[in-house]
């Protein structure tokens, strides 16, 4: 894949790889990654796509992975500008750099809750989001509740005062955050209606209102994130988008423990990514 920078808005820097297939084109597919993950995580994936015809960027948000400073004390981002600032950066760049449109937004968790902060939503064909959730606390099945509750609690403030900033790879929850984003991200989790106080002071509005490309919300049965609950409450942060939830039932497909990130892993190539490519191209 080609290593690419896109420069946000306000001059910030994102790592970005990019990819097209060798025969016609049929699309366009931008994967945005959950929080903490590298977009090396999703290359076998993105692979995959290029192979049945896609153009395919992948990025890091500011703060992660190739996107990150050398040190996260110094870094004063937020979390919400990943959508604000990072997510625009990458439409901007596939339309007036690379001439494409009529985008699909492949968003993993994170990836596709904050799409709705997309300026010219009018891009993106459709958005496919695997495993986006309202992220609550208390919308967690045990035993996961509580080892969220001691997450933010009180692992996560005792990274910020003795670190710095979150140290997310010692307690294997992806990349190292910077402070500002893992307390934002605190502060959502810890509000039944997650980042909707975001919304209203940013946008004044509780919900994406502007945004309304179709939205088809994949999430597997094992995932104790996404699940029956906390999937349809993040699908109503768009309430002006047509949408669909489907429930993939992991068992009919493999036996392993797929969860919240395991559907992108090589070792499901046979058995998952077909479906997964189904559901883009309904």
């Amino acid at each position: 894949m080609e290593k690419l920078t896109i420069t946000a808005s306000d001059g910030y820097q994102l790592s970005a790889l990019y990819a097209s297939p060798d025969q016609k084109s049929r699309g366009s597919i931008v994967i945005s990654s959950a929080t903490g993950v590298k977009k090396e995580f999703y290359i076998h994936f993105a692979g995959f796509l290029v192979g049945q015809g896609y153009h395919v960027l992948l990025f890091d948000y500011r703060g992660i992975g190739g996107s990150a400073p050398a040190d996260l004390r110094t870094m004063d981002a937020y979390m919400h500008e990943w959508g604000t600032k990072d997510m625009n950066a990458v439409v901007d760049y596939l339309v007036h750099e690379k001439g494409l449109k009529e985008i699909i937004w492949l968003g993993h968790s994170v990836g596709a809750q904050l799409v709705g902060f997309v300026d010219h939503a009018e891009h993106i064909a459709k958005v496919v989001s695997v495993n986006s959730a309202l992220g609550y606390w208390r919308y967690f099945p045990l035993p996961w509740r509580w080892l969220i509750w001691a997450l933010w609690y009180f692992v996560g403030p005792l990274m910020v005062k003795f670190y710095g900033y979150g140290v997310m790879n010692k307690i294997g929850w992806g990349e190292n955050l910077p402070r500002n984003m893992l307390l934002e991200w605190r502060t959502w989790c810890l509000n039944r209606s997650y980042f909707r106080g975001s919304l209203t002071q940013l946008l004044d509005t509780g919900q994406f209102v502007h945004f309304t490309r179709p939205i088809t919300a994949v999430y597997m049965s094992d995932d104790f994130i996404a699940n029956d609950k906390t999937v349809p409450l993040m699908m109503g942060f768009f309430p002006n988008s047509p949408h669909q939830i489907l429930k993939l039932s992991v068992r009919e497909h493999t036996r392993g423990k797929v969860g919240h990130t395991g559907i992108f892993r090589k070792k499901y190539r046979e058995e998952l990514w077909p479906v997964l490519m189904a559901i883009i191209e309904q």
